[in-house]
């Protein structure tokens, strides 16, 4: 609990970074989570109860990374604003104290320790069901033990989650872990949330959870390579996807030849 305790502390710095806003001259997208803040103080949006704190909170945790700021890989680098995001925010539209944030963090560690004795939190081996895949499910675990709810409707929101997010490539635009990144560590949140919704009402998610890991590894498997963190598929060939990586190049060949 004391080392959860610290990475609570590192990962609230990290977003508190974040929001403030981060520079980074190898990087595809810029200060996202103040645009989601401002324009939702001007009450421009859609109204999305809690995701309202959740999306900027993943968001600036992204964008803390992609500026080589300090993140906590949950479960990796390239999944790392969803679960931490979602139960730092969730913890602060509650009103739910350090503590809580850290059992949050635990429970959904438990989570991903099982699917590691039968998968892998590696996209070059399995896709992005392996990051965010894997990141949803334990968001979904660790929103049921933050809301008192049992182990066993921790497990059913995990298994729900999972399945839900099978089949998830892996396709960097410009080989940068940002774009389609940061989306699907939101999707992973909003899965996650409704997912622990479901099984707080009682929800059947009919296979369980240990079948679904199986089944999950199965599907990633079957990726084709060209799909697995490896650039040769999806967007990462897109048109705009290979100009934008030339442009970056430019710019750091640009960088290295001033010094």
């Amino acid at each position: 609990l004391q080392k959860t305790l610290h990475l609570v502390d590192v990962i609230e710095n990290s977003i508190q970074r974040g929001l403030q806003g981060t520079q980074f001259h190898d990087r595809i997208l810029g200060y996202q989570s103040g645009k989601y803040t401002a324009k939702l103080q001007e009450g421009k949006m859609l109204n999305l109860g809690i995701l309202d704190q959740v999306i900027p909170y993943v968001t600036a945790l992204m964008e803390n990374k992609s500026a080589m700021g300090v993140i906590v890989a949950a479960p990796t680098a390239g999944s790392c604003g969803g679960l931490p995001g979602t139960v730092m925010a969730v913890a602060d539209t509650m009103n739910l104290d350090r503590e809580a944030k850290a059992r949050g963090l635990l429970a959904a560690g438990v989570i991903g320790a099982l699917i590691a004795t039968k998968s892998t939190f590696s996209a070059e081996i399995c896709g992005c069901q392996a990051e965010c895949g894997v990141s949803s499910g334990m968001i979904a675990a660790a929103m049921v033990s933050m809301m008192g709810g049992d182990y066993l409707s921790s497990l059913s929101a995990a298994s729900m989650a999972l399945q839900n997010s099978f089949g998830m490539v892996c396709d960097p635009v410009a080989n940068r872990v940002e774009v389609p990144c940061l989306g699907k560590n939101i999707l992973a949140a909003s899965n996650g949330v409704s997912c622990a919704n479901l099984a707080l009402a009682g929800f059947d998610h009919v296979v369980p959870f240990d079948e679904v890991v199986v089944a999950m590894d199965s599907v990633g498997r079957a990726l084709p390579h060209e799909l697995r963190c490896t650039a040769l598929g999806g967007l990462s060939i897109t048109p705009t996807s290979k100009q934008i990586e030339k442009n970056l190049q430019a710019g750091i060949d640009q960088s290295n030849g001033m010094q």
